[in-house]
């Protein structure tokens, strides 16, 4: 039973690990249907407050456009009228296997080391801040 909840549990992280990551932090307000979208700061005319920031970690093959709705559609559930795209980078992952093997023949014990490899994965990260408009604050 142990070894089933370990299974189970590393099974859960395997997966977890391997999907993108939206990583929001800030106020949240009931969901909007309307989210205007900014590359500058100055460009906001309309008085706001800042609710929050996101970070979107993704693989650089994801289409922009893709990328984009997402965020959107995360702002939207956060309840955010706009958003203003900060930085947009690429970024290099890397992982590493390798295996060593122990044992016992007929001519007794053995130890062997296998070869390693690196695989490297281009990725891209999106900041972005949240807005919340004044005007539908309600206070």
């Amino acid at each position: 039973m142990k070894r089933l909840n370990t299974l189970f549990l590393f099974s859960i992280l395997v997966l977890s690990s391997c999907g993108n990551k939206i990583i929001y932090f800030g106020r949240e307000y009931p969901e909007t249907t309307q989210v205007d979208i900014y590359f500058r700061e100055s460009d906001v005319q309309e008085p706001n407050e800042i609710m929050g920031k996101l970070t979107y970690e993704v693989s650089a093959k994801k289409s922009s456009d893709v990328v984009q709705q997402k965020i959107v559609d995360r702002a939207k559930k956060k309840g955010g009228d706009a958003i203003i795209f900060e930085d947009i980078s690429l970024t290099t992952t890397g992982s590493s296997t390798g295996a060593a093997g122990a044992g016992t023949s007929k001519k007794g014990f053995f130890f062997g080391m296998f070869g390693s490899k690196t695989k490297y994965e281009r990725g891209q990260q999106i900041k972005a801040t949240l807005l919340k408009y004044r005007k539908n604050m309600g206070g």
